[in-house]
């Protein structure tokens, strides 16, 4: 139970005050006479610190993704109520809960496939992904052709092809890439690609490249974006296999990009292009690969969860004992451990996923980031508290975590309470939401030592 409490305050303080810190941009006067971050700009208009004129900006959709997360933290009550009043080994309270966070799980996941804004979200940023690791082939291919490699031998970005590429479209010869001449080459890059290149499409990659977001683009600017572009295609082409998240479709054509025939690196060689049939970079496994039907997709995602959900229940024990071990080992409280120590351990990835998608600086960003952070807490209000509720009731254990459900739902209520309070997050929001953190920590040692909470 310490553990699943540190995981939710850990996602709600660190994860969510880190993105905004990491994420936070300018804010400027909106349309609407409210303050909206200005994507990619700090410090232009405001201090990079001010606390109160910089600061994040969400979609609309991801504000009300937080009120799942509130509902569903009232599952604790079911059993938490009896234990107030001495019923700490309560049978019928432990059944009940199980069967409402099973229901309160299907529920959810049943409104996002009604509602699916978070995958949407990952499939977009997914595709986003897969045009710009196609993209930088093309510019490779087009650096080969005029006699240059697009990376040097360090994966440094060869600065020659950076510019003979950025010359060739600069049709003024100003020194500046307008939209205009950015899009042409874009398109023009974009012939013989396998994907649709739409005017938003379009609009979010000179996004990329105009950092000041001046509606002009500078050598510099062109070459640091595309510098992020190189290494995020060299990391697939090292790691071929990592899903995207955004389903077959997108994971077969980023494997196929990141096999692609031309050569990007000086070190690249025929050898290295192994497994590429040389006219596209699609082996014939690939090519049979076929994206999977909707109902595939439902029986492969109620089955993982089914089979997470037997793995938790499988592994808690161990678990347990791996952190009274842990604990005797170093002389630590075994709470301090699992509420510190493990939560830290098993949420590392989506952690640092988090913060380094949201320092892009990006609404679309930031609103991921956040909508994830409140899609893991109500996974753990529902799911995770689901396999708690059966050990407790199916092994005739006695409910003495007071103290835990407090600080988790006094945790999620006050940061709900900022998350739906608007769309726009001011930097003075994330102290305030980091001091939540070690404020449950020492209510957890008040409300067991001082005041008896079991």
């Amino acid at each position: 139970m310490g553990t699943l409490a540190g995981s939710t305050v850990m996602l709600l303080t660190i994860a969510w005050a880190g993105s905004l810190v990491l994420g936070r941009c300018d804010l400027v006067m909106g349309r609407n006479g409210t303050l909206v971050a200005k994507e990619k700009t700090l410090g232009e208009y405001n201090g990079p610190w001010d606390l109160m004129r910089t600061g994040v900006t969400t979609d609309d959709q991801t504000r009300f993704n937080a009120y799942p997360m509130v509902l569903s933290s009232l599952l604790y009550l079911v059993v938490q109520v009896p234990a107030f009043f001495g019923y700490e080994q309560d049978y019928t309270a432990a059944v009940v809960g199980f069967v409402l966070t099973l229901m309160a799980l299907a529920v959810y996941c049943v409104y996002q496939v009604i509602s699916p804004d978070l995958q949407r979200k990952k499939m977009q940023a997914a595709h986003d992904t897969a045009r710009r690791h196609a993209m930088v082939a093309r510019v490779a291919h087009l650096a080969s052709s005029s006699g240059h490699a697009l990376v040097n031998a360090d994966q440094s970005l060869n600065a020659d092809a950076a510019r003979a590429i950025f010359d060739k479209f600069d049709s003024d010869g100003n020194g500046h890439l307008d939209i205009t001449e950015m899009k042409a080459l874009i398109l023009g890059l974009s012939i013989g690609m396998q994907m649709d290149i739409t005017e938003s499409a379009l609009d979010e990659m000179f996004k990329d490249f105009d950092a000041n977001s001046d509606g002009e683009v500078t050598f510099d600017e062109f070459t640091a974006s595309l510098t992020k572009w190189c290494r995020s295609k060299l990391g697939a082409m090292s790691h071929p296999q990592t899903p995207t998240g955004a389903g077959q479709s997108v994971n077969t054509l980023t494997t196929r990009l990141a096999n692609e025939a031309t050569p990007l690196c000086e070190t690249d060689t025929e050898e290295g292009m192994a497994g590429s049939d040389g006219a596209g970079g699609e082996s014939e496994e690939e090519e049979a690969e076929e994206p999977l039907t909707e109902s595939q997709v439902y029986q492969q995602a109620t089955t993982k969860l089914l089979l997470g959900a037997v793995i938790i229940a499988l592994f808690a024990d161990p678990m347990v004992d791996a952190v009274a071990a842990f604990a005797v080992a170093t002389d630590i409280s075994p709470f301090m451990v699992s509420f510190v120590v493990t939560p830290f351990a098993s949420n590392a990835s989506e952690l640092v996923t988090s913060l380094t998608f949201a320092s892009r600086k990006r609404k679309k960003n930031i609103s991921l980031t956040y909508s994830q952070v409140y899609g893991a807490v109500t996974m753990n209000n529902t799911m995770c508290l689901s396999v708690f509720m059966a050990l407790v009731a199916f092994r005739g254990l006695d409910w003495s975590f007071c103290a835990e459900t407090v600080v988790t739902m006094a945790a999620i209520w006050l940061l709900s309470i900022v998350a739906v309070s608007g769309t726009t997050f001011q930097l003075y929001l994330a102290p305030v939401v980091l001091l939540i953190y070690p404020l449950s920590l020492g209510a957890v040692v008040f409300l067991e030592d001082v005041l008896g909470f079991d």
